[in-house]
C-alpha cells in the first residue's frame, strides 16, 4: 500500500501537470464578471488576483459622485487625494505612492453594489468607502467575502456594525449616539413636550427616527411619525397633518436636500415649531434651499466637522488653499486616508488580510482626536455635537461632551 504522503505528493504532481496541459491549451478559467445589478455571484476572495509587490498600491473608494449627495462625496475625494499626495510627497508607504481608484455609488443601493463589486475584482488593498447607510449596507458582505478593510468615513447608521465583520470600521459616531444627543437637546434644550419625526424610509434615516422616538419615551409625546420619497418636492399633504398637531419641534433624520424644502414649506404654512435635522443635513446647501430667513434658528445634530476640532487650525487653509470650504465629512475622510496609510505600513505589507487586521487594531491620532476602533469596529469615545443657524451660518450651541 502506498503511504498516505507519499499519495499526497503523487496527486499533487498530477494535479500540476493537468495545469500545465490547460495553460498550454490557452484554457485558463476566466475570472467571473460582477452582476451589475449586484444579482449575481459576488466575488468571493479566491477569485482576487493579489495586489502587486510592486508599483503603486491602489486604495479604492466608493463615494457618491452623482445624485442628490455628490457634493458630500467630493467633498470627502478632495480629502481623500489631498491625504495621499501628502504620504507620497513623504515617500509614500513600504516605499511605493498611494493611488486613488474612485468608484460611484450615488447614495443608490444597487449602484452601490455594483462599484464595490467592482472594487474588489481590482489590485485594490483596501476601501474608503460610505456615506449614504442605506448604501453602504448591502456592501458589507461583498468587502467581507473579499477580505477587505474598509474605513467609513461618514456612514453612521447601527447596522453597520451589527452584521458581525471584522473588515467594517467607522470613523463617525452611530446613530445611537445622535439619537440621544437629539432627543436630549430637544426637551432639556428646547423643553419640547410634543415633537414630529420625518424621516425618508432609508435604512440611516428611518433608524435614527426610530430610536430617537425610543430616547423620547417619558420625556416628550412623539405625536407624528412620517415618511417622504426621496427626491420629493412637495410636502404640504404631510407638513399640513404635522401642523395640526401642534408640535413643538420637528426632528428631520434625513438628507439636505428635501430638508431644505421641508424647512422653507413649514415656514410657509406658518408652522412655528421648533426644527431639528441629522447630520445627512448637514451642508450649508440646506440654508441656500430653504432660504436664510426660515433657516434661522434650525438646529442639526452632526459629527464635529473641520472648524470643531483643535487640531484642524493648519489644516483648514490648506483644504481652501486647493478646494474652497471643507464639508462636514472632509476631516473624517482625510483622517480615514491616513488610517489606511498607517495600517498598510503597520502591516508591513499589501495583502487584504493583514491589512483589514491592521485597521482594525488602528490607534492614531488624526485631525479629528485619536482613532481606535472597538471590537465591532465602532469608533471609541465617538460623540455627537448640536449646530445652529445664526444670520445664515452654522454655530456650535452644544459641543463636546464633558
Amino acid at each position: 500500500m502506498v503511504p498516505f504522503r507519499n499519495l499526497r505528493r503523487l496527486s499533487s504532481l498530477l494535479l500540476a501537470l493537468a495545469l500545465v496541459v490547460l495553460a498550454g491549451c490557452g484554457s485558463a478559467p476566466s475570472q467571473q464578471s460582477p452582476s451589475p445589478a449586484g444579482g449575481g455571484t459576488q466575488t468571493q476572495p479566491s477569485d482576487q488576483a493579489p495586489a502587486p509587490a510592486e508599483g503603486d498600491i491602489v486604495i479604492g473608494a466608493v463615494l457618491p459622485i452623482t445624485g442628490g449627495s455628490a457634493k458630500m462625496g467630493q467633498d470627502m475625494q478632495n480629502s481623500i487625494e489631498m491625504a495621499f499626495e501628502e504620504i507620497n510627497a513623504q515617500g509614500g508607504v513600504l516605499g511605493r505612492k498611494l493611488k486613488l481608484e474612485v468608484q460611484d455609488d450615488a447614495c443608490d443601493p444597487q449602484s452601490a453594489v455594483a462599484a464595490a463589486n467592482k472594487i474588489v475584482s481590482m489590485n485594490v488593498v483596501a476601501v474608503i468607502s460610505g456615506y449614504c447607510s442605506g448604501a453602504f449596507l448591502p456592501t458589507e458582505a461583498i468587502y467581507h467575502n473579499a477580505g477587505m478593510g474598509v474605513v467609513v468615513p461618514a456612514a453612521n447608521a447601527v447596522s453597520l456594525t451589527e452584521q458581525g465583520y471584522e473588515e467594517i470600521n467607522l470613523i463617525n459616531a452611530t446613530n445611537r449616539d445622535q439619537a440621544r444627543t437629539a432627543a436630549d437637546y430637544m426637551v432639556n434644550q428646547w423643553g419640547a413636550k410634543k415633537v414630529a419625526l420625518i424621516h425618508d424610509n432609508s435604512a440611516f434615516a428611518r433608524e435614527l427616527a426610530e430610536l430617537t422616538r425610543e430616547n423620547l419615551e417619558g420625556l416628550a409625546e412623539v405625536v407624528a411619525f412620517e415618511a417622504i420619497t426621496p427626491g420629493e418636492k412637495d410636502f404640504s399633504a404631510i407638513l399640513t397633518s404635522i401642523k395640526s398637531k401642534e408640535p413643538d419641534a420637528i426632528y428631520f433624520t434625513a438628507y439636505y436636500a428635501e430638508g431644505g424644502l421641508i424647512i422653507k414649506q413649514a415656514r410657509g404654512l406658518g408652522i412655528d415649531a421648533k426644527i431639528m435635522v441629522g447630520d445627512g443635513a448637514n451642508d450649508p446647501t440646506l440654508v441656500e434651499i430653504a432660504g436664510a430667513e426660515n433657516a434661522e434658528g434650525v438646529a442639526i445634530t452632526t459629527s464635529p466637522g473641520a472648524f470643531d476640532f483643535t487640531g484642524s487650525s493648519d489644516w483648514i487653509p490648506r483644504y481652501r488653499e486647493k478646494y474652497g470650504e471643507p464639508g462636514p465629512y472632509s476631516v473624517h475622510a482625510y483622517d480615514a486616508a491616513y488610517v489606511v496609510a498607517e495600517a498598510i505600513k503597520q502591516a508591513g505589507t499589501t495583502d487584504r488580510a493583514a491589512v483589514a487586521k491592521a485597521i482594525r487594531n488602528i490607534n492614531i491620532e488624526g485631525i479629528s482626536g485619536p482613532i481606535s476602533f472597538t471590537e465591532t469596529g465602532n469608533r471609541k469615545d465617538g460623540y455627537f455635537i448640536v449646530l445652529e443657524v445664526k444670520d445664515g451660518e452654522f454655530t456650535v450651541v452644544q459641543g463636546a461632551p464633558r
